[in-house]
């Protein structure tokens, strides 16, 4: 990124105050660090990272003398709250809605569901939080408009400061995993041991339950797949809100150069991803007794 924060705060304190350039740039060098050539930052970032716990990032420019490290902790808190209940609710939802319109293929209720399930996928997030805030907040006045609280973070406070953005980010995440879940219980349905089943005389239940366990495996997949998707959503969302997660955190770093805090940030979204993936392989064994990981 073009730009240097310690140039830039020199110039603001210079002329807010009347000081010297030079004098003033010296102090915040002095304090900040001086620019290194390419080759020797990335050398000592990734000593840093690697050789230190937690991840040394140095301190924030903006919150001096907090560590980046401790901000992003901060805000990922409140980004994992919301993209956790968030999905849970989405995906649980998607498995009876998937499995529903699959068991009703192309009857009414299916051929209305897939062109309205396509449309709101479509929605980008961002979007969708300015009408809420518009319709809600600024025309019913029912909910707030934005923040994770009023004055305290109390479990009321933070519930209600949650419905507008949690709303949005089921409405724009859910759809897919229905189609998902859709198409793979399509297949279940039509294959063998499903044909059994019914022969058997087992119950419309047993024979439901069935069908959801082995359409899971896509859609858990597509879940976890698209974390990365996800954070990246609830970034721009939670920057609509005001909602002092990652992605509020990001937008104020990038607005005012505060590279340690950008740094700690995406360091952080990259082994949330990586830790999605891994824990998607680990629970397919849970779900298909047929997959394995041993010789």
């Amino acid at each position: 990124m073009p730009g240097n924060f310690v140039e830039t705060y020199a110039s603001i304190i210079s002329g807010a105050h009347h000081l010297p350039y030079a004098n003033v740039l010296a102090r915040l060098e002095k304090v900040f660090g001086k620019p290194q050539p390419l080759p020797v930052a990335f050398a000592n970032y990734m000593k840093q990272i690697l050789l230190s716990f937690p991840p040394n990032f140095g301190p924030s420019f903006q919150y001096y003398p907090i560590s980046a490290w401790s901000i992003v902790l901060f805000a990922l808190k409140w980004t994992l709250l919301l993209l956790g209940i968030s999905q849970i609710i989405a995906w649980g939802l998607s498995i009876f809605l998937g499995v529903y319109m699959a068991l009703h293929k192309n009857q009414f209720i299916d051929r209305t569901l897939q062109p309205a399930f396509y449309f709101l996928n479509s929605i980008p997030g961002f979007w969708l939080a300015l009408m809420f805030i518009f319709i809600f907040s600024l025309e019913l006045k029912v909910l707030p408009p934005g923040q994770a609280y009023t004055v305290y973070p109390t479990p009321v406070s933070v519930l209600i400061h949650m419905i507008l953005p949690l709303a949005v980010i089921i409405i724009t995440s859910a759809p897919s995993h229905v189609l998902v879940i859709r198409s793979a219980a399509i297949d279940v349905i039509g294959s063998d041991f499903v044909a059994a089943t019914k022969a058997q005389g087992l119950s419309n239940r047993r024979l439901l339950a069935r069908v959801m366990r082995n359409s899971l495996i896509p859609s858990l997949t597509q879940m976890f797949l698209s974390i990365g998707y996800l954070i990246g959503g609830i970034i721009t969302i939670e920057y609509a809100f005001s909602y002092p997660g990652m992605g509020t955190i990001i937008a104020q770093s990038v607005a005012i150069e505060d590279f340690p805090v950008m740094q700690a940030a995406f360091y952080v979204i990259t082994l949330v991803v990586l830790l999605s993936n891994l824990a998607a392989d680990l629970m397919y064994p849970l779900i298909d007794p047929r997959v394995s990981y041993a010789d």
